[in-house]
Order: structure tokens, then sequence, then C-alpha cells
């Protein structure tokens, strides 16, 4: 774990504040407070202001970490570990190893060492606001709900990528320096104590910055996007009830709609969205992904991913998906190839001189219609779930589905994430993995993509250096 020997509070501190003023320099409404330069461990939370720069260097963190969007990104990884993307050029040979399930130890994924930073800054950031007698008991409260809301999102990545990381609520790297693998249930029982936590000390119904304030943008979460998180967690658990339960909280929520405009449902003020991250560089203002995503003759082909056939053949004749949310781009020499591309982002300029008006949307709306009708299926409400199913169908200008049978219907719920939720946030992937369907349909796919499929590569490897410098750390099976 990049945990090991890195962080004291004083560093720890400084990086947060380097990163303040770089943010402060953008402007960005997720940074509030004084300049934390000089910050160490004794003033990091001595005041609602220092604590607050604190978290809002978190969020900061986050926006510019390779983990959340970029040609590192999970959107991007997983959407060509799956069958999702296509990589087309040798240019990207760093993405090669997940197109080709090919994830060799030796150079592996950079998921690992930026969930153990993140989460040694959520760790340090919970722990002393928790200690701190200086912060008011209001902003206390919301400030430790932001962060536990990380943190369990940053685990569940976490667990679903690596089945059994070391699990980590200290920011003592003694501690953490000789962690073990923990479990699956015992990493879950900590996400869902931090969501529940987070769901109870989170904003109702408004959205706020770091000093409480309402604001528009949705980037900061808040009560309702716990429970949101809530209700995939428990779908990942299989805990029916729960799941509906959470859906329902948020579906039944004004302030959330599905967006009829499909060409609308990726701005930043978008009404489908539940949490977005604000871009915070420098260089540009909207979303990296889709510089990535969309295909045209500006970057001849050598840094985009086009969508995987398999994709675009799911489509159903008329799905207003396909015609709004897949471009698609003939090239003009030979051989002369049309390609389809994931068209939901439609600012692929990295210039900072283009209107900011997208933002990464990380949760949306739609999802929860599919939660609960997947959860509702599960429990044999058959009628509830196709419900759910016709309302995001209705939206994509389909006719209801004729699914009846239970069986049927899980299928109409697959079918469905896979059309609506594509090239965001590895949700085939890791839908596909929970279903037990992954070994399945990665079996036929990776040949089509010129690799290999073998069933361990479902989780992927950890580091070696920190096996070497752990020795209580186990390697996941496959890649010794």
């Amino acid at each position: 774990m990049k945990i090991r020997k890195i962080y004291s509070i004083a560093v720890y501190m400084s990086v947060l504040a380097i990163l303040g003023l770089l943010g402060s320099s953008c402007k960005k409404a997720i940074q509030v407070g004084p300049s934390l330069v000089a910050a160490n461990s004794s003033n990091a939370f001595s005041s609602n202001s220092a604590a607050q720069s604190v978290v809002s260097g978190i969020y900061t963190r986050m926006s510019a970490g390779s983990f959340f969007q970029g040609s590192a990104g999970i959107s991007l990884t997983m959407g060509l570990a799956a069958d999702e993307l296509i990589n087309i050029s040798s240019n990207n040979s760093s993405l090669g190893t997940f197109y080709l399930n090919s994830y060799a130890p030796i150079s592996p994924p950079p998921f690992w060492s930026e969930f153990y930073k993140e989460l040694f800054f959520c760790n340090t950031a919970i722990n002393g606001i928790s200690g701190s007698s200086a912060i008011t008991d209001g902003v206390k409260k919301q400030l430790l709900g932001e962060v536990k809301f990380l943190r369990a999102y940053i685990y569940f990545y976490a667990v679903n990528l690596y089945g059994t990381p070391p699990l980590t609520t200290s920011d003592d790297y003694t501690v953490n320096n000789v962690l073990p693998n923990s479990t699956p249930d015992a990493i879950y029982k900590q996400i869902v104590q931090d969501l529940t936590d987070a769901q109870g000390a989170l904003a109702d119904n408004v959205y706020v910055d770091a000093s409480g304030n309402t604001v528009t943008d949705r980037i900061r979460p808040n009560k309702q996007v716990a429970s949101a998180m809530l209700a995939r967690v428990y779908l990942y658990l299989k805990d029916w009830k729960n799941a509906e339960t959470q859906a329902s909280s948020v579906i039944g929520n004004a302030n959330y709609t599905l967006v009829g405009n499909l060409n609308q449902v990726f701005l930043r003020a978008s009404k489908e969205t539940l949490w977005a991250l604000q871009p915070v560089s420098q260089l540009y203002l909207n979303t990296i992904d889709a510089n990535y995503l969309i295909v045209n003759a500006s970057y001849t082909l050598s840094t985009q991913l086009p969508l995987n056939n398999n994709l675009v053949n799911a489509f159903e004749t008329g799905d207003a998906r396909l015609t709004n949310w897949v471009g698609t781009f003939t090239t003009t020499t030979a051989p002369v190839t049309t390609y389809y591309y994931a068209n939901k982002y439609k600012v692929a300029s990295l210039s900072s001189t283009i209107a900011v008006t997208e933002y990464p949307i990380v949760m949306r709306f739609a999802e929860q219609y599919l939660i609960r009708a997947e959860a509702r299926a599960q429990q044999n409400n058959l009628s509830g779930a196709v419900a759910d199913i016709n309302i995001v169908r209705a939206r994509a200008s389909l006719a209801n589905t004729t699914a009846a049978s239970q069986s049927d219907i899980l299928d109409a719920v697959a079918h469905e994430r896979q059309v609506e939720l594509f090239s965001e946030w590895g949700h085939r992937w890791f839908d596909l993995k929970r279903t037990n369907k992954l070994d399945a349909v990665m079996s036929v796919v990776t040949p089509q993509k010129g690799g290999t499929w073998s069933s361990f590569e479902q989780l992927m490897p950890i580091p070696p250096d920190d096996i070497r410098a752990d020795a209580n750390l186990k390697q996941n099976p496959g890649y010794n």
C-alpha cells in the first residue's frame, strides 16, 4: 500500500495546502478558507475555516486524481476492460493492458496507490476533525459526513477491483504499514457504516459549499447522494429490501428528475445529477473523458477510444440513446472506416477558453430506477420492477418492456443498465462481475480484442512493491 513510509500529518497538510492554492487560483467553488501553506498538525483543525480548507483540498485532489478522469480513469479503463470501448492506436499502449485484460503485476493499474493516498487523507481528516474542540458542531457534522461518504465511495471501488484490500480507518502509518488483506464482508460493513453516518450528517435536500452556504452546483454530496450510494451498495450485497428503500427515498425527491432532452442530461446544471466533480485544472474546465471518447479528425484517432460493436449492437431500433448519446465518425482515407463513439459529453476541447458547461457526473438519477427495478424483481414485485424499467425506456422513446417472468425482467434490467450507463464509472464491468456473468462474456469478448481471458482477471493485481514492503499482504490469485 502506498500509505507506507509517506505521509506525516505535516506533509499531508502541506500537500492539501498546495492543492488549495492551485484550486483557489482557478476560483473553484470547492475552494473555501485560508491558505494552509504553513499548516501542520497543530493548526490544521484549529478552526472552522482551516478544517473546511482541508476537506476542500481532498475534493481538489480527487478531481485531479487519475482514478476519477482521463486516460487512467475508471470510466475509460474499465470500459476497455469490458465490452464497451476499443483501443485502436498503439499510442494507447498504457490502456492496452485493460483492453486485452492482461494486467501484469510488474506494471499494475494505478488505482491502488490512488485509493490509499485518498484513504489516508480521509482518515486523517476524519480523525482530526473528530478530535478538534475548535470546530463548531454544525461544521464538524457536515465535514465528517462528507469525508465519510468519500471514504465509503473509495472503498466501494477498492473492494470491487481488488477483492480483499486492507481495511484501515487509521492515519498512523506504523499501523498501516503492516496491514493484512481484509475481507469483502468487513469492507462492506465499513462502507455501510460510513454511508449511514453520512446520511445522518449531510445537508438534506440542498447542496452546500465548504462553508455551509447553499449552492446550485452539485459538487459535494448531500443526504440524497448518501442514500443513492447506499442503494447501490445494498444492491451489490443482495440486500434487496434496503436497496429498494434507499432508491425509493431518492426517486421520491422532487429535486431530481430524468431529463427529457437526452442532450441535456450531462450538462453542469442537469437535474439528473446526484453528484458531480468540479474540474480543477487551469488547462481544461469541462470533462477530460470527452477528449478521449469523442472521435474526430482533429486527433487523427491517436488518443481516442471508440465504442465496441458489442455495445452498439445492444441498442434496440428506435432507442433515442443511440441517436443522442452515440456519435459516428468516418475516416476519409483508406481504409474508410466508420467509428461509433460515446457522445454523452459534447465538449471535447481542452481549451481553457471554452465555456464551462459540463462537469464529470459521478452519480445520476437514472441509476436509482434501475437499482429499484432489480431489487423489486428479486423480491418478486414484478409489476413494480416493470414500471421502473418502463420509466427509463420511455425517456429513451422506447415502448414498454415485454418482459414478464422474473428471469426475463432481470435480463431487461441488465440490458437497460448496459445501454443507459455505458462509459460511466465502470458500471458494465461491475454489473457483469456481481451477477456472475463476467467469465461468460469475457471469454468471448477478450479473444475478439486479441487477448486471452482467465477468470482470475476479474480482480486487479496488487502492486508487488507493496507486497514486498508488507509481509502480511498477499497477492491476488493468478498474479504470483
